[in-house]
């Protein structure tokens, strides 16, 4: 018997049920909402499944998940959980279609991003469970479709669908380390490093094999990479040198990804 299975191995599993969240909206600007229909489910299904690949094995339990909650349009340029706003609903977001962009504002207003997501990863399970703050806010880059999931709900589905809680735990535990080798990277990477690592992940975002467009002034870059404006030009300007990258404005061409992930230590495990 595995851990979760343990868990819930005393209570009576309850009949397969369809629920209709009736959850406000929290956060949103410039968007419409409705309830999900099942008939037209696929992409809410397939990022499900993209967030959670466990969930492949029970189809099942991925199609009781999609049938929760709802979806939120937001217009490009629009704003999810605006600076400051909480997580009175308890609810876990999930980005279904386009690209979002996750950060704060600087006190001059500027926009200081820490991460960049696409379809299919969660935007926030932390903040769920304790009705906290979200930890950040949301600027659209593209238009794009965002999922409300009741915490409550999904734990209720967790009584007949261990697999559930298994992939919940996992995701909340991926989470948490990805948390920790941030924190970790700030204070012992060196900085081409945490460049380089910035690079691929920008190129992995915007799904082009080879090059990016910069959308951040270099200052706003820099303070999101926790940096001055000149520690920054000049690291492009060694990559330059090195042969890593080409720039034309604010357009910059990685010419040797492979260089890049192996001074980036995504390499260091691969033998």
């Amino acid at each position: 018997m595995n851990l979760c299975t343990g868990l819930l191995h005393s209570i009576p599993p309850k009949p397969c049920l369809r629920i209709s969240s009736t959850l406000p909206q929290v956060g949103l600007r410039g968007s419409t909402s409705a309830n999900a229909p099942t008939d037209k489910s696929a992409p809410l299904k397939e990022a499900l499944q993209q967030a959670w690949p466990s969930l492949a094995n029970d189809q099942c339990a991925l199609l009781a998940l999609a049938r929760l909650g709802r979806s939120h349009r937001i217009r490009q340029q629009g704003r999810l959980f605006p600076q400051g706003s909480h997580n009175e609903a308890g609810s876990l977001w999930l980005l279904v279609r386009g690209k979002l962009s996750m950060g704060r504002y600087a006190p001059n207003g500027s926009w200081r991003q820490s991460r960049a997501l696409h379809s299919g990863q969660w935007i926030d399970t932390a903040s769920a469970w304790q009705r906290s703050p979200f930890p950040e806010s949301g600027e659209a880059l593209t238009a794009v479709l965002v999922h409300e999931l009741s915490s409550v709900a999904v734990l209720d589905l967790c009584r007949q669908h261990p697999s559930i809680l298994q992939a919940l735990v996992s995701s909340l535990g991926s989470w948490a380390c990805e948390a920790m080798e941030t924190r970790q990277a700030l204070s012992t990477q060196t900085f081409p490093a945490r460049l380089a690592d910035w690079l691929l992940q920008e190129q992995k975002l915007h799904g082009d094999p080879e090059s990016l467009g910069l959308g951040l002034l270099k200052r706003d870059l820099a303070a999101q990479l926790s940096v001055t404006p000149e520690t920054l030009s000049r690291t492009l300007r060694l990559f330059q040198e090195q042969g890593l990258i080409s720039m034309q404005g604010r357009s910059i061409r990685l010419l040797d990804p492979v260089r890049l992930a192996a001074l980036s230590g995504q390499l260091a495990h691969v033998a």
